[in-house]
């Protein structure tokens, strides 16, 4: 297989690295199976980062 550096599927996500050291559980779950829902601390979350990138400008 060649490597094509247009194709998002050759690069690991850091969140990814991230879930795999905390619980591999959870990375097999979020990267392998797929299985994501949405929760009220997840909104949450990605309500403070776009707060937190508004911040810096």
């Amino acid at each position: 297989m060649a490597f094509n550096e247009n194709d998002d599927d050759d690069y690991l996500m850091l969140s990814g690295i991230q879930h795999f050291q905390f619980c591999k559980r959870q990375w097999a779950l979020i990267h392998i199976e797929q299985q994501w829902e949405e929760n009220v601390r997840t909104v949450e979350g990605q309500h403070l980062h776009r707060k937190a990138g508004e911040a810096r400008g």
